[in-house]
């Protein structure tokens, strides 16, 4: 078949014109015999790679890396009708094995194979090619036997899983070849990196290699799925935006999975290639976006660094516009690609200082996050290597990136666990320091005794229970002689005074009552769940009775008495401020006629005496 009129992209390393001045200049230095020996060395370096014929014998699993040789086709314009014929257009690649790294050129693949004779009465083995990265867009493959076209497939994430050549979340074709020789040729063209973990398996060891593949696919998922779920309950009972970030930092990172590793493709979006276009590098800005404000809000960086803190903002805002332009078709996949990476570097190089100064001021936190980052950046840069042809696309090196990402996620967990504790602690103190207020407003410094407002919201509560059957008893009473004892003895005596009384009014009353005081000398009992009027005035002369013996305050004693005054629910009224006026009423009463007596307000209506007489 006659040559493309197009030059091949294969050239000489060296031209004659260069290599004739370099034999001149080492003979004028009498070089001659090196002069011819570099002559034959350069001329035998540019001379057509000679491949190693790829033996297909009973191995389950055959690497064709070795048996590769590649073309560069820069135009684009080459079949393989035309290069099937051309065998010494192909050279040896170099560099790292099965990773060409960026290429912008469509790349030619040619891999020379023998299939052996079977034994006598043997089916033939099939076999299957497999390509082990799926997020290449576009692979062709042609098998020749001499001139002859005996098979020809169309794989790649750009075609709808139906039009591939299996259904299978990676680049696969059959191999059902004859015994013989045979020529492969692939074409590959695409966006992406052009990683080419080329193998030949057997049926079964292919099945079982995607069956391991898709069950650590799906262990990593599910578990990402789970902690997800955790986020996001503790985002909606605590509404911590933290939980939020971190839900949306697992979503990121499990969509670039999904679509690296063919899982989307296959199960979750077959018939839309174009999802697969953007759907890693997209994934990934989304995780630096959560990434950025998770760090920032567990590792409170601007209180390190202002500088840091400001780098990481940016670090967002532009992983938000790289997302926003991926979504409007503004940037293609290569720079999404390099955004990410450079966006995803950056942020580790200021992260990591950031936690080890917070670990370094005891911060339980900033340790959980120094290993998660350490960890996660272990596994980002072995993708990026991958990505940029310097690592080799082995089933574990293509996995580091998702296990350090959940180890990271873990880590995680544990910041999280703190973070919860802290919010619960914060309630806790909360809620003690607003129960501290609250007791403070609604208790008497003195006495430790509910004040008037104590006691306005008590009584409020025992009205509600208050019935002719479970009759409240409110007695307001004052302190008869206090003012002399306090006047002779002094102030420190009379607080202590004010609080053995109010001790004492507590060791009369049932559990359930209560005593307050209102100010002064002047306290208050309720007692509720009382059966009659008797009951009632039976437990105010008991009140009464309690102040016959004298307290013994800083070596004084000191004799006072009581003058009670009381009112009854429902009877004598229904409201907190009635019932106190009349009990207030009649004990003012109650002193008019001679102190020390127990007087309720209904007998003092009846006997003509107002509130306030």
């Amino acid at each position: 078949m006659e040559a493309p009129s197009n030059p091949p992209a294969w050239r000489p390393l060296c031209s004659t014109a260069a290599l004739s001045a370099a034999v001149r200049m080492l003979r004028r230095v009498g070089g001659a015999w090196l002069a011819l020996v570099l002559w034959f060395t350069l001329c035998a370096g540019a001379a057509p790679a000679q491949a190693r014929e790829l033996l297909l014998d009973d191995r389950p699993t055959i690497n064709v890396w070795p048996s590769v040789t590649l073309l560069a086709d820069t135009d684009h314009s080459y079949t393989a009708e035309q290069l099937v014929f051309l065998p010494q257009r192909f050279v040896t690649p170099t560099g790292t094995a099965s990773n060409l790294g960026r290429r912008a050129e469509t790349l030619w693949l040619r891999v020379p194979l023998r299939v052996p004779e079977h034994a006598p009465g043997a089916p033939p083995l099939p076999r299957v090619l497999e390509i082990d990265y799926p997020t290449l867009n576009l692979v062709e493959l042609s098998v020749w036997r001499g001139n002859q076209l005996v098979g020809r497939h169309r794989m790649g994430n750009q075609l709808p899983l139906a039009e591939r050549a299996m259904a299978t979340r990676t680049h696969a074709a059959p191999l059902d070849l004859a015994p013989g020789s045979y020529v492969l040729l692939l074409r590959v063209h695409t966006l992406s990196s052009v990683v080419l973990p080329i193998t030949v398996r057997t049926a079964e060891a292919f099945t079982r290699y995607e069956s391991q593949v898709q069950l650590t696919q799906g262990l990593l998922l599910g578990l990402t799925l789970c902690m997800m779920l955790y986020s996001l309950a503790h985002w909606l009972s605590l509404r911590d935006a933290v939980f939020l970030d971190y839900a949306l930092l697992l979503a990121g990172n499990a969509v670039f999975s999904l679509t690296y590793f063919g899982i989307g493709p296959m199960w979750l979006w077959p018939q839309w290639p174009a999802v697969s276009a953007l759907a890693a590098p997209m994934g990934i800005m989304v995780a630096v976006v959560a990434g950025t404000r998770f760090t920032r809000a567990t590792l409170a960086v601007r209180e390190v660094s202002v500088v840091i803190d400001t780098l990481l903002r940016v670090a967002c805002g532009a992983a938000l516009v790289g997302l926003v332009g991926c979504l409007l078709g503004l940037i293609g996949y290569r720079a999404a690609q390099s955004m990410v990476t450079v966006l995803g570097i950056a942020v580790t190089l200021v992260v990591l200082p950031t936690a080890a100064v917070r670990l370094r001021r005891g911060d339980r936190i900033a340790g959980y996050t120094l290993v998660g980052w350490t960890i996660y950046t272990a596994g980002a840069l072995t993708m990026a290597g991958i990505l940029r042809g310097l690592v080799e696309p082995t089933f574990w090196t293509q996995h580091v990136y998702p296990i350090s990402t959940l180890v990271e996620m873990a880590a995680w967990m544990a910041v999280l666990g703190q973070r919860v504790k802290s919010i619960h602690s914060n309630a806790d103190r909360a809620r003690v320091e607003s129960e501290t207020l609250r007791t403070m407003a609604h208790t008497d410094a003195l006495t430790g005794l509910p004040n008037r407002r104590g006691l306005n919201e008590h009584l409020g509560l025992a009205l509600r229970k208050a019935s002719p059957e479970r009759i409240l008893a409110v007695y307001l009473m004052d302190l008869d002689g206090f003012k002399p004892v306090n006047d002779r003895y002094g102030h420190d005596v009379g607080d202590a005074l004010l609080v053995a009384v109010g001790r004492r009014l507590q060791d009369v009353l049932r559990g359930q009552d209560l005593v307050a005081r209102l100010g002064g000398d002047e306290f208050v009992v309720l007692a509720g769940s009382l059966r009659d009027e008797q009951a009632a005035q039976a437990l105010g002369h008991k009140l009464l009775a309690s102040f016959s013996e004298p307290f013994l305050i800083a070596q004084h004693r000191c004799e006072v008495g009581l003058t009670i005054g009381y009112a009854l629910a429902p009877m004598d009224g229904t409201s907190a401020d009635a019932l106190l006026k009349q009990a207030d009423a009649a004990m003012y009463a109650g002193k008019q006629q001679g102190r020390r007596r127990v007087q309720r307000a209904h007998s003092v209506l009846l006997a003509g005496v107002g509130v306030g007489a």
